[in-house]
Order: structure tokens, then C-alpha cells, then sequence
């Protein structure tokens, strides 16, 4: 089983141009989103195929399936989910019908693209006022038949109409939403997926591989307006197969309401598929008829359909003056209501006729299959429960980990903060500790001048006292003290000066490391980068060429990227704020080139027809020696021709055609999947252009282009508009003879293919 989950697409993403807002609703068959549409600045819905059964959500947008045996499950049921998008789509005008504006297929699933639609449901509406009026029963059902027939005219079943499927806007308008078609189609396919059906609103073929048809249609709309009339949904259908407690409306006879409605209602829930209408155009003669049957009205009832015998009705006197084709459908109308229910005779049967003409092994069969589809059908609910609850798990865990970033945000900012402050204080203890040395520093200074002082003050106590008996030894005193003061002066400039000295070339010393050592690491960085373009000789002179045209001088365009023009290009990058390191990234090299891209464009036409002109030149040379060559040897009469001179090396030159290669994807799915690839190219004149393609892989085919020099060496360039979910370019070097090497850098891992001629 596959590692997943069944979590929604995150808000804010993509399919195609469409931009997930929310998440509307979520079953064990899909997902339903609010997305804008980016394009048309319109919101619409979007249903995502994602049956929990048979695949899982892996990472946070592919589907894939659970297993390799689920797999063409998957794969059929998605066909199947995009033909119900293209059916849909082409009922546009189709009235209470869902619009469908677009179907698609992206992160290994199907989506189709709906009308977003107001309002509350049937089932609301019911559960808020009970019943509905006569005028309220026609705006609902008269549209739904209009809608129906012509969903059912283009070979296409709802197959789930229930009130929880009608969608009525502020007017009434009904909209039948929620098409079942491909969600039971898998379910009669496959035993992992099982179908689940609302009781009362089900025929009894849906819950048995009987044919189903616009008959079944019929019963469920039946089954939906006979709950707006009563205010209940009738008994469910397997129910009434062993036990019929269903109560006609022609014989409850609500006020306002048409006997011909009634009448046609009531045929609509005939248990038996045969005995129901077969088609919404065959159904609207009986609820369109509006009499009823007369007190004096014949009705002969039919025991059985096994037995053969057809029902037969008389009209009553009154109305056999009426139109042939108005008899006719009153006929039919009191007859299928006859043959179904008994109604007219006011008595309902204690069994139904459908039940009448099962065996009992039939019942047996039918019970088992019944109680099959009852367990199914929880172990059904008790699967989207679980998805609901993991949906709401995944909720919650997803506004915890938004909590927890959040979180993790503030204590960064807060361990930030700290960080700032310890740095200041780390720095003012630094200037404190800085100021305490020099400050101990003056002080032993101090200390030292002071002792020298002193010492100076005892000798010049000394010498006065000497002084005062010699004079000569006053003067000597004299001098000796004031030297004693200018060294000591003397002292304390130079100690100071020293300290200051000491403390500027520190600081220099610090600031230069840091700087070169920044610079260094920038310049190694941006120079690995560059490496890792493998920029060839075209690529490198078309930048000299960009930077020559923009003022930066390289003082030529010979392919060599020398001081000169490392200086230049770092001289470009400062004239544009980055930094200035004298190599590119492939981003500065794109802006280059840019920027630049008249020059660039005048030089690569330029380079063009000197190619061309080479090429002309080197045919006129091998025309001249074969013209030679023919005359040499007719103008030798000898039977031995002479010795021909050899030609000069001729320029690689790859003939015109196509060539085709392959390679493994450089890119991998999540999954760790590598597709092979098919890679082609058209050659005429030197230059090529090509595709990299493959059916059924996450990616959009790839185009590139290239030019072969007249050496044999390949440049160009390429891009993934569309790999694993993201747009991706890369750069083309290779060589070129009898076959061509294309080497494709700047992806995620570097990749070769050769491409060998392909036989026209």
C-alpha cells in the first residue's frame, strides 16, 4: 500500500489556472473546492476525483493509487469521472442542470470545473417548511423533467436525485447537482468500492445488477416530489418488495393538487422497473393529464404481470366526446396507475404484484443481496467518517502547525532580540574591558610617575638642603629635577600614544579579517556557481559582447573570461547593487543578456552569417578541387590517372535531418519514479531545435535549441515549462558529428543524451 493521506489541496494552490479559496465538501469519492478562476476573475467549484478506496494524496498535491492491483481501477474510474465532465459540458443549456465550463486532468488525477451555485437545498427547504404548495411543486419538477430529458438524450444517468441534490435559489429554481454516473459506475466495477444509497429515493434495480435506465431517474424523482406533497419520503423500495406500506397519493388526495400529477407520481414509484415510465417524454402525457377517474369509471385489474393478462380501462361516458389522442392518454395514465398500485379501487394491496411474482429463492436472493449492500453501505459511511474525521484531524493538525510556526516565529524574534542584546553587551563589556586596561595601564602609569615623584621630591629635598651649603649642588638638583619631569612627561605621552596605538590596530585588524575573509567566501560561492552553469566559449563571448554594449569594456569577445573581464563583470554587478564577486548565477547571467539583448541578438546574427559565409566558402573551395579534379583527369590521355593531391581538412559540417534519442528524467517524482524520455530534434544549416517528451509522466514536453559550430562544438539552451509542478531551464553543451551529444546542466541532476539520424 502506498504511504498518503486524504487531505485536501492546500488554499492558495493551483490546478491550472484555477485558485483553491476552501474546501466546500469532502466524500469517500472526491473532494469539492471554491477556487477562483484566475483568468476570468470568477469563483466556480471544483470536484477533485480522489476515491479513498483506491488511492491517497501523496505529498501536498499528487494522487496516486493505493497499489499496482488498484491501479487500473483507478485509471478506469478516472475515464469514466472525465467522460462525465465532457458529457456534462456539453449540456450547457440544459435547464436545473449543473453548467460544467471545464474538465481537466493534472497531479495524476481529474478535475472538473462547475458553476458556483447559492442557495439552500430541497432537503433544507423541506426540513424548514415541511411541505410544499402546488405552485412551489410545478417550478420545481417542471424544470427538472426539461433538464433531465436532455441529460438522459445524450446517453447519461443521475442516478442519485434526492432533495439533498436539488439546489433552490432565492426564486425557487431548482439545479440538480452532485451527477452520480462514474461514482456507480465504479461501484458496479470494482468490490473495494461499494455504492450507497438514500433510502426511500432509490429504485430496487440500484441495489441489484438489474438494468438501469431513465425509468430509474423517474423513481427518484417520484420519490422526491411525493416527500414535498406528504412531507415524508415514501418507504424505501427493498421494504416495500417484502412488506408494501406505501400509501398512493391517489388515495391520500392532497388538496390543490392535479389527479393527473398524483396519478403520475405514483407510477413513477412502481416497484418494477417495466412498470414504471420508460423515458421523461413517455412520463409527461400522464402528469400532465389533469381528470381523474370518474365514480362511474370501469377499471379492469391486472392480478399479475406473469400472468399475461394487460390492463384495461373505460372512460367514462362524459369524456369519450373528447379528441382521440386525449382518450388516449387518459387511458394509459388510469391503466399504468391501475396495473401498478390498484389505486382507483381505493384498495391497496396487502402485498405488491412485484413481490407476487418472485420466488422465494428470489426474496432469499434479494434479502442477502439487501443485507449485502445494508453492510456495504456502513462499512461505506463508516469509511467517509473516518476520511471526515481524519479531514478534521488533518484541520486541526494543520492550525496546530500554523500555531506552532507562529510560535517558533515569536521565540525566533524573541531569541533575536536576545541575541542583539547579548552582542551589544558583549561589546560594551569588550569597550568596558578595553577602558579598565587602559585605565589599570594609566594607573601603574600614574603610580609610577608618582613614586618617581616622590622619589624626585625626597632628592629635591636633598638638594635644597645640599643647596643651602652649595650652590653649585642647587643648580645640579635644579636640572635634575626638571629632566625628572620631562621624562616623566615624556613617559605618559608615550604610554598613551602606545595604548591608543594598540587598541586602533586591533579593531583594523579585526574589521580587515572579517571583511576578507566574507569576500572570500562570496567569491568562492559565486565562482562554483558559475562552474556549475559550464558556460561554453559561444555562451561566455555573447556575454562579453552584453557587457561591451552596456559600457563595461572587455576589450573583446574571444570566449575567455581573463581579469579584464571578471573586472568587468564585477564592475557591472556593483552598478547594480549585487554583489560584486566577478562571477554570475544563472539569474544575473539571464539579466545580462536581457539587458543587453539587442547587442546580443546583432552579434548572434552576425556570428550567424559569418557561419553561413564560412560554409559557402568551404562548398565553393570542394566545388573548385572537384572541378579540378575533373578536369585533370580528362585532360590525361595516360591510362594512369595522376596522383590526386589530398584535400585540406574540411570543417565538421552535421548533415540536415532529424535525430531522435532517449534518457531517464534528471527530475523524479515524489515517488522516486524516473520516466523515460523521448528526445528529438530537427537540424538545417548547423542549428537545431527539438522536444523532450513523455506520455503519462507529471510533465509538459521541454523545447530546446541549439548551434553547431563549424568545429563540431554544440551550445543552446532549454526549459521544462511544466516538470513535477514547477518551470525549469537548463543549458545545453555537446558535440556534434555522425551523431549529435546533447548535455543538459542546470537541473537537478545533469543528464547526457545521443541523438542518431532517423531514416526518412
Amino acid at each position: 500500500m502506498s504511504e498518503g493521506h486524504f487531505g485536501s489541496l492546500p488554499v492558495g494552490s493551483f490546478i491550472g489556472r484555477y485558485e483553491i479559496v476552501a474546501v466546500i465538501g469532502q466524500g469517500a469519492f472526491g473532494i469539492t473546492y471554491r477556487a477562483r478562476d484566475a483568468q476570468l476573475g470568477r469563483e466556480v467549484a471544483i470536484k477533485e476525483y480522489l476515491p479513498s478506496a483506491l488511492a491517497v494524496r501523496e505529498g501536498s498535491s499528487a494522487v496516486l493509487p493505493r497499489s499496482t492491483r488498484m491501479a487500473d481501477d483507478f485509471t478506469w474510474g478516472r475515464q469514466r469521472f472525465v467522460d462525465e465532465g465532457r458529457t456534462m459540458a456539453t449540456l450547457h443549456d440544459a435547464p436545473a442542470i449543473v453548467r460544467v465550463f471545464d474538465f481537466l486532468e493534472a497531479n495524476g488525477t481529474a478535475y472538473i470545473v462547475m458553476e458556483l451555485l447559492g442557495g439552500e437545498t430541497l432537503e433544507h427547504r423541506l426540513g424548514r417548511q415541511g411541505r410544499l404548495s402546488p405552485t412551489e411543486i410545478d417550478a420545481v419538477l417542471l424544470p427538472l423533467l426539461d433538464g433531465l430529458e436532455q441529460v438522459h438524450n445524450a446517453g447519461f444517468l443521475h442516478r442519485d436525485i434526492k432533495p439533498a441534490n436539488i439546489l433552490l435559489n432565492a426564486a425557487g429554481k431548482p439545479t440538480l447537482i452532485d451527477f452520480g454516473a462514474s461514482r456507480m459506475a465504479m461501484a458496479g466495477r470494482t468490490s473495494v468500492m461499494t455504492a450507497v444509497f438514500t433510502p426511500g429515493y432509490a429504485a430496487t434495480e440500484q441495489m441489484t445488477s438489474a438494468k438501469q435506465g431513465p425509468w430509474t431517474d423517474i423513481y427518484g424523482i417520484s420519490a422526491t416530489i411525493y416527500h414535498a406533497i406528504t412531507g415524508k419520503p415514501p418507504p424505501s423500495a427493498f421494504d416495500r418488495m417484502l412488506d408494501d406500506a406505501y400509501v398512493p397519493l391517489g388515495k391520500l388526495q392532497p388538496a390543490g393538487f392535479a389527479p393527473g400529477l398524483l396519478a403520475g407520481i405514483d407510477a413513477g414509484l412502481a416497484l418494477r422497473a417495466s412498470d414504471r415510465p420508460q423515458s421523461i417524454a413517455g412520463w409527461r402525457p400522464l402528469l400532465a393529464y389533469a381528470g381523474g377517474p370518474a365514480a362511474d369509471a370501469t377499471v379492469v385489474m391486472r392480478p399479475s404481470i406473469a400472468s399475461g393478462v394487460e390492463p384495461a380501462a373505460a372512460l367514462p361516458p362524459a369524456r369519450k366526446n373528447r379528441p382521440l389522442l386525449y382518450g388516449a392518454i387518459a387511458a394509459a395514465a388510469l391503466a399504468v396507475v391501475a396495473g401498478g398500485y390498484l389505486m382507483l379501487s381505493g384498495k391497496p394491496p396487502s402485498q405488491s404484484a412485484a413481490v407476487q411474482d418472485l420466488k422465494v429463492e428470489q426474496l432469499e436472493q434479494i434479502l442477502a443481496e439487501r443485507r449485502k449492500a445494508d453492510a456495504e453501505a456502513a462499512e461505506k459511511r463508516r469509511l467517509e467518517e473516518e476520511a471526515r474525521k481524519r479531514g478534521t484531524e488533518e484541520a486541526a493538525a494543520k492550525v496546530q502547525a500554523d500555531s506552532d510556526v507562529e510560535r517558533k516565529r515569536v521565540e525566533r524574534q524573541k531569541a533575536e532580540q536576545e541575541l542583539a542584546q547579548l552582542k551589544a553587551q558583549i561589546e560594551a563589556r569588550r569597550k568596558e574591558e578595553a577602558d579598565q586596561r587602559r585605565i589599570a595601564a594609566d594607573e601603574a602609569a600614574r603610580r609610577k610617575a608618582e613614586d618617581e615623584i616622590a622619589a624626585l621630591k625626597a632628592a629635591e629635598e636633598q638638594a635644597r638642603q645640599k643647596a643651602a651649603d652649595e650652590g653649585v649642588a642647587k643648580r645640579q638638583a635644579d636640572e635634575a629635577l626638571a629632566k625628572a619631569e620631562t621624562e616623566r612627561k615624556k613617559a605618559d605621552e608615550i604610554a598613551a600614544a602606545r595604548a591608543q596605538a594598540e587598541a586602533e590596530a586591533k579593531a583594523k585588524a579585526d574589521t580587515g579579517t572579517r571583511q576578507k575573509a566574507e569576500e572570500a567566501a562570496d567569491r568562492k560561492a559565486a565562482e562554483a556557481t558559475e562552474a556549475a552553469l559550464r558556460l561554453g566559449q559561444f555562451d561566455r563571448q555573447r556575454l562579453q559582447v552584453a557587457l561591451t554594449s552596456l559600457g563595461f569594456d572587455t576589450r573583446g569577445s574571444d570566449g575567455t573570461f581573463g581579469p579584464r573581464t571578471r573586472e568587468m563583470i564585477g564592475a557591472w554587478q556593483k552598478a547594480r547593487n549585487i554583489s560584486s564577486t566577478g562571477f554570475l548565477n544563472v539569474t544575473q547571467q539571464q539579466a545580462l543578456l536581457k539587458e543587453a539583448a539587442p547587442a546580443v541578438a546583432k552579434y548572434e546574427e552576425e556570428q550567424k552569417r559569418a557561419d553561413e559565409e564560412k560554409k559557402k566558402t568551404e562548398e565553393a573551395r570542394k566545388k573548385a578541387e572537384e572541378e579540378a579534379k575533373a578536369r585533370a583527369t580528362s585532360a590525361t590521355p595516360s591510362a594512369t590517372p595522376a596522383p590526386t593531391p589530398a584535400p585540406a581538412t574540411a570543417t565538421t559540417v552535421v548533415p540536415d535531418g532529424q535525430y531522435t534519442g532517449s534518457l531517464t528524467s534528471p527530475e523524479r517524482a515524489p515517488s522516486g519514479y524516473a520516466a523515460l524520455l523521448i528526445v528529438t530534434a530537427e537540424v538545417t544549416n548547423d542549428r537545431g531545435s527539438g522536444r523532450i517528451e513523455s506520455a503519462g509522466y507529471l510533465m509538459a514536453p521541454g523545447v530546446f535549441s541549439f548551434a553547431i559550430s563549424p568545429g563540431g562544438a554544440l551550445t543552446g539552451s532549454g526549459e521544462f515549462p511544466n516538470i513535477m509542478g514547477r518551470s525549469m531551464r537548463f543549458n545545453i553543451s555537446g558535440t556534434a558529428g555522425n551523431s549529435i551529444t546533447l548535455n543538459l546542466t542546470g537541473l537537478t541532476r545533469p543528464a547526457s543524451v545521443t541523438l542518431t539520424m532517423t531514416p526518412r
